[in-house]
């Protein structure tokens, strides 16, 4: 099930946002990052309409030079930065029968390919302001999706 087939984004609101440069990161050094996103359903706080939930979208960027990458174990050495960034999205169904909470959570991974794009928009100026223009996050986490498994279901790289 799409969940962006019968609901519409009523508004986010960042509630975390926070951002380490740990080195000075020069323009023509090279860099690799690990962008790792976790979708949480939640419902609303009370007094809610029905058919509104929440999703609480997080995203972790580590960046890591590229002798850090290359090593066997790159997490005991300092990242060249780090970025976290929470996301509050608010959703309301439109259309079809009423969605139960337990249904939307099951589904809920359907909305990263609406809010993975509204996350990138927020990083944008933090990234510049870093210096790292050259980092630029997928728009589109489908068509960055590993292929399946031998048993065919799928193996999602995010959730």
């Amino acid at each position: 099930m799409n969940l962006l087939d019968q609901f519409v984004l009523v508004n986010t609101q960042v509630t975390r946002l926070q951002a380490e440069l740990t080195q000075v990161v020069s323009a023509n050094q090279a860099f690799q990052a690990k962008v790792e996103l976790k979708l949480t359903p939640r419902p609303m706080p009370e007094p809610a309409t029905t058919g509104q939930y929440q999703v609480e979208a997080r995203l972790n960027v580590r960046g890591l030079s590229e002798q850090q990458a290359s090593a066997e174990n790159p997490a005991e050495e300092a990242p060249l930065f780090q970025v976290e960034l929470v996301l509050q999205a608010a959703y309301q169904q439109f259309r079809g029968e009423a969605v139960t909470f337990e249904t939307f959570s099951q589904h809920h991974g359907s909305l990263t390919r609406q809010l993975f794009p509204i996350i990138h928009h927020q990083l944008q100026p933090i990234f510049k302001q870093f210096g790292l223009d050259k980092l630029r996050l997928p728009h589109d986490l489908a068509q960055h999706a590993e292929p399946s498994a031998a048993d065919g279901a799928p193996q999602p790289r995010l959730h």
